[in-house]
């Protein structure tokens, strides 16, 4: 049982560094932010009930729904960040290609 229980302390606080490498590659998206917060806080949860609850199979069971709701939170949030980042990122790039216009050749120009 001692092996369950580490295995579940280790893997609740990976969910909390991974949350915490996400918010800091988040550069402010506040939808990879939620997805971070929510993975730390999953992650500390697990790691209270492993700690307060006095029933071992009970505190693991608690821990690995916690762990895995939080590690699919993160997950979601991540990729809903990601996919706006890469959608702001192509809206700029149009942007920019309106605003330095299409060239004209100058025969075309002249005739209007």
């Amino acid at each position: 049982m001692d092996a369950w229980i580490w295995g579940a302390v280790v893997l609740a606080i990976v969910l909390v560094i991974a949350g915490g490498i996400a918010w800091w590659l988040a550069r402010g998206c506040v939808l990879t932010i939620i997805g971070a917060t929510g993975a730390i806080l999953g992650g500390l949860v697990a790691l209270i009930s492993l700690v307060l609850l006095l029933d071992p199979d009970v505190g693991l069971r608690v821990a690995f729904i916690v762990t895995v709701v939080s590690g699919v939170w993160l997950l979601a949030w991540a990729l809903a960040g990601g996919i706006r980042g890469q959608r702001m990122l192509r809206a700029e790039e149009r942007a920019d290609a309106e605003a330095r216009g299409v060239p004209v050749p100058v025969m075309v120009a002249s005739r209007h």
